[in-house]
């Protein structure tokens, strides 16, 4: 008798401690935010704006390349000629390597300035995309979304970027 009592005893502790696992399961799922971000129409507005953004400071850095090459070759021409005087000839040289600085500090300003709009552009549609994310983690109790491509192993699973995509009113 004191046998069965302890093997039920041992038998409620193991029900309990199954039941108390299942209970406690953790919901995870995952998404391609590869496949998602660049379907979000604020995405595409925003690599639109900074392409363009891009292209417009490439445009006045490359004006003012242009300019450093005619005075470079304006300078070479007088310099071959012999038009200059050893002091002319010093203060070219000292106004082309100005330039050149210059040249490279607006450079590295224009890869700032991109850097920033981009930043600023694409806030905005990363908040969207986590509001969304936690909207499809409430409604379908996830307690974890992962993203696919941070996955070393994945043997099925749940695949969340259509829920996300839907949320997102991405057609797909």
């Amino acid at each position: 008798m004191k046998n069965v009592l302890n093997l039920l005893s041992v038998l409620t502790v193991i029900a309990f401690m199954a039941l108390g696992t299942t209970a406690n399961a953790q919901k995870i799922a995952y998404v391609d935010s590869d496949a998602i971000v660049p379907e979000m129409p604020a995405y595409k507005r925003a690599k639109s704006e900074v392409e363009a953004y891009g292209k417009q400071l490439q445009k006045v850095l490359e004006g003012k390349q242009k300019d450093a090459q005619t005075y470079y070759q304006e300078i070479m021409k007088k310099a071959q000629n012999g038009d200059l005087t050893p002091k002319q000839e010093q203060d070219a040289q000292a106004k082309l390597q100005k330039m050149q600085e210059d040249l490279q500090k607006e450079a590295a300003d224009a890869d700032r300035k991109l850097a920033a709009k981009e930043g600023e552009l694409t806030e905005p549609l990363y908040k969207e995309y986590k509001t969304a994310l936690e909207k499809v983690a409430k409604a379908n109790q996830y307690n974890y979304i992962l993203d696919k491509k941070m996955l070393l192993y994945s043997d099925g699973g749940i695949d969340a970027t259509e829920k996300i995509k839907t949320a997102l009113g991405i057609s797909w």
